[in-house]
């Protein structure tokens, strides 16, 4: 019993929330706190001063014009308090980005049989605010950007929702924290060119040339193909996406090397091996990744490059202190 009466009176709770719970997650009157902001305090000592201007001068517009303010006030606490009051947030959905990004996530925001809200805000701390509007009796999602520092699979960080319709006068806010994680690749590096010629080769294998291609013939498509090689002419004939194919003198395979990087240290070198991938990917290479307990076979496409830059994001990451559960 005592235990629940500490949990229920921890002031800590109005500072960091209740810690990273499972969504969804609804705004109980337990969750939501309320305060005067600045300006509620400056118009609360207006009205002081308009009520003791108006006992010295028996003024009773005065003290018509103060009630009538202060009455304004008390409607607005709950106005601003019912702003929040019985929303149901998450999950997020969480796409993967680079560290250093301002990485927008969004979360589902459950407004059914309800009405509507204005003017509500979302940040992270010291992160920029987004403010939306939420339409009553309705499912909307809400955009939260956040800077990540770390790669790796990291938890979402604890975000803010707060309100101060309709005059400004108080701050409601919720503070929210999801059990979910946010997958985040190496910060590119600035290096803006491949590795040199014959360099992360085996076998006296050669790099790709950047000369010009003789086109092969067609293939059936498959999930990952550059759009640019698709034979747009065929499919307007038959309906079937196929691929061109085209053969070189030289080998079309690259491989991005994490031995072959020329700067130290292991976040220095996925950040140029985050580089290589891109780069690779733009020119339409096909590409592999070699790293010391990994080893990625060369492929294109988003979906290559995707699974090359989530093996930099988690390489060495449960050495690092980090928890992938």
């Amino acid at each position: 019993m005592f235990s629940a009466l500490k949990n229920k009176f921890d002031l800590q709770r109005f500072f960091v929330g209740e810690g990273p719970l499972k969504p969804p997650y609804l705004l109980t009157q337990r969750r939501v706190y309320i305060f005067p902001t600045r300006q509620g305090f400056f118009f609360a000592l207006l009205l002081f001063i308009m009520l003791l201007g108006s006992i010295n001068y028996s003024n009773s517009l005065g003290y018509f014009l103060t009630f009538l303010l202060t009455s304004l006030a008390v409607v607005a606490i709950f106005h601003t308090y019912n702003n929040l009051l019985k929303l149901n947030f998450g999950p997020a959905i969480c796409i993967p980005d680079f560290a250093g990004n301002n990485t927008k996530f969004k979360v589902q925001v459950n407004n059914l049989n309800h009405q509507a809200r204005f003017s509500v805000d979302a940040f992270t701390p010291q992160q920029k605010k987004t403010s939306t509007d939420i339409k009553e009796n309705c499912i909307s999602t809400i955009i939260i950007i956040h800077t990540f520092e770390q790669r790796g699979l990291v938890t979402l960080p604890r975000f803010t929702i707060e309100s101060r319709f309709p005059f400004g006068l108080f701050r409601a806010w919720a503070l929210i924290q999801f059990d979910q994680t946010q997958l985040v690749y190496p910060k590119p590096s600035s290096h803006t060119q491949l590795p040199i010629k014959d360099a992360g080769l085996s076998e006296g294998k050669k790099q790709l040339d950047t000369g010009t291609d003789d086109f092969k013939g067609l293939r059936s498509y498959t999930e990952g193909d550059p759009l640019q090689h698709i034979h747009w002419k065929s499919f307007a004939r038959h309906q079937t996406l196929q691929t061109k194919e085209f053969s070189s003198t030289t080998s079309d395979e690259l491989w991005l090397s994490y031995s072959d990087t020329t700067v130290s240290g292991m976040e220095l070198k996925l950040s140029q091996l985050a580089r290589w991938i891109l780069l690779a990917e733009k020119e339409s290479l096909r590409y592999g990744l070699r790293l010391p307990d990994t080893v990625i076979k060369p492929g294109t496409g988003l979906t290559h490059q995707e699974n090359c830059l989530k093996q930099l994001a988690l390489f060495n990451f449960n050495e690092q202190g980090n928890d992938l559960t």
